[in-house]
């Protein structure tokens, strides 16, 4: 399940284009990557995943486990190199 604070939804919606209340299924996608973000947070373990969402495609998401949820910090559409990684690792399997 993903968490995430109102405000910085709109803000996010607003500054992104992004509605972290629709890309949940970024959790579910097999060929998504993901990888710890050290430079930005010491207070929690922030992590990013790129994955794809059916209602904005390749979508990056930042998060931090809290308990059993899993909390959104921030959402935007994938950059290009993201992508280039992305496609590789789909077509490794």
């Amino acid at each position: 399940m993903i968490t995430w604070d109102e405000s910085k939804r709109r803000k996010v919606l607003k500054d992104h284009g992004v509605d972290i209340a629709k890309i949940e299924d970024i959790l579910d996608d097999p060929f998504a990557f993901d990888y710890e973000d050290d430079e930005h947070s010491r207070a929690e373990n922030r992590r990013v995943i790129v994955g794809k969402t059916a209602a904005y495609g390749l979508v990056v998401m930042i998060y931090v486990v809290r308990g059993e949820n899993t909390h959104c910090v921030t959402a935007r559409r994938a950059e290009r190199w993201m992508a280039r990684i992305y496609e590789k690792q789909r077509k490794r399997y």
